[in-house]
């Protein structure tokens, strides 16, 4: 493969836009071509960056010979385009999450995946955040104890599944639900963290009492190999003044760790991981420097917290060891898409550049995520708890 690859790009919605944009940016990508099927929508994002702009996908693939493609359809419409580069010998894909809304559109990517010998990767964005990488190794290298709960909940302005996509806002939401659009991102993020264990168990109920032409909101409980458990909920019906709310916790045996990610009215973002008593200072500091390294700057604490509200005290005052971000935590959108060209050039899962833990998410991660979300909805219109062992 040359230094330089050749580079596609397949939708020119929102996304698709910024993968075109971040493409032409780096100097060691070209990027060719972009299609859509609104053939106006990919010449109104190819024109300005000097690509060629194509209505159908198979139609760039046969006029170009290209290292690279990223898919950016919107969530149903994944399987025909990624499916389609690999059978026309394009050896990398990166793709959108969620990989596919059904298992046997999941099943198929990697299918072609496997017998095409391609390397995908999903573009799981949150896990190139420095303050998500942070939560990872904090409760990797078991600062927190075991964790044993966790909640999360990510919710959209109602604006997105109504307004935000325009004319075919209503259609695209119809295609997706918070499921697939917003839960992909937890359910990836929840198994990074908390790996090696994986999903076991899932209960989940739903609502579809506003929008109509899609669930208002998704609410489930995941158990873990390990034990954990972990609430997760996301709506898209708020009537709200920001775009996105995002807010995680974990209860360790020994600690916890409080996420406000993208916050609400009168919330302030920020990240606290208050760690197990039997972290020393040597071990604060030393993971202070391995987080400042990953892009976190975290400040490492040593304090007295007296937990107390008026008249009423719980006692305690004992040291306590923390690490502590105030603000956002958010990377580029585009940050792991980079990670994943240096693993492309290097021909390695674990890039120079990636400081995380882990390698980066393939398409075996998408389809265990597809997998977690199948059973959220499947739980949720049946009633019954779903098992994934």
């Amino acid at each position: 493969m040359s230094t330089t690859l050749k580079a596609g790009v397949i939708g020119a919605g929102i996304l698709g836009k910024l993968h075109a944009e971040f493409l032409q940016e780096r100097e060691d990508v070209e990027l060719v071509a972009v299609s859509d099927i609104r053939r106006e929508a990919a010449a109104e994002v190819a024109g300005p960056l000097g690509a060629a702009a194509y209505g159908a996908a198979n139609e760039m693939l046969a006029a170009h010979t290209l290292d690279l493609v990223n898919v950016a359809t919107p969530d149903p419409y994944h399987a025909e385009p990624t499916i389609a580069a690999i059978e026309a010998g394009v050896p990398n894909i990166i793709q959108e999450k969620p990989l596919a809304t059904t298992m046997a559109d999941a099943e198929a990517i990697c299918e072609a995946v496997e017998k095409h010998r391609a390397r995908l990767f999903v573009n799981f964005a949150n896990r190139a955040t420095p303050l998500d990488i942070a939560t990872c190794w904090v409760i990797r290298d078991g600062l927190l104890g075991d964790v044993v709960y966790g909640e999360s909940r990510l919710d959209d302005n109602i604006s997105v599944p109504t307004v935000m996509w325009g004319k075919r806002t209503k259609d695209w939401a119809a295609g997706s639900s918070t499921a697939h659009f917003l839960l992909s991102h937890v359910v990836d993020l929840l198994r990074w963290y908390l790996a090696p264990a994986e999903v076991t168990d899932v209960y989940a109920i739903k609502q579809q009492k506003v929008l109509g032409y899609t669930p208002d909101l998704y609410d489930a409980f995941l158990t873990f190999s390990d034990g954990c458990h972990m609430r997760v909920k996301a709506e898209w019906i708020k009537h709200i003044d920001e775009l996105v709310e995002f807010y995680m916790c974990f209860s360790g045996a020994e600690g916890t760790l409080v996420f406000n990610k993208r916050t609400g009215f009168g919330a302030q973002p920020g990240w606290r991981a208050n760690l197990s008593s039997t972290v020393s200072n040597k071990h604060l500091f030393n993971m202070q420097d391995r987080l400042m390294a990953c892009g976190a700057n975290v400040r490492a604490l040593v304090h007295r917290p007296d937990p107390t509200t008026g008249h009423l005290e719980a006692g305690g005052a004992d040291v306590m060891r923390s690490l502590e971000f105030q603000g956002l935590g958010y990377d580029h959108p585009m940050a792991l898409v980079g990670h994943c060209i240096e693993s492309i050039k290097d021909d390695n899962p674990r890039p120079a550049t990636w400081l995380g833990p882990g390698p980066l998410p393939t398409h075996e991660d998408g389809l265990i995520q597809t997998r977690i979300i199948a059973a959220i909805i499947a739980s949720a219109d049946s009633g019954q708890p779903v098992s994934l062992s």
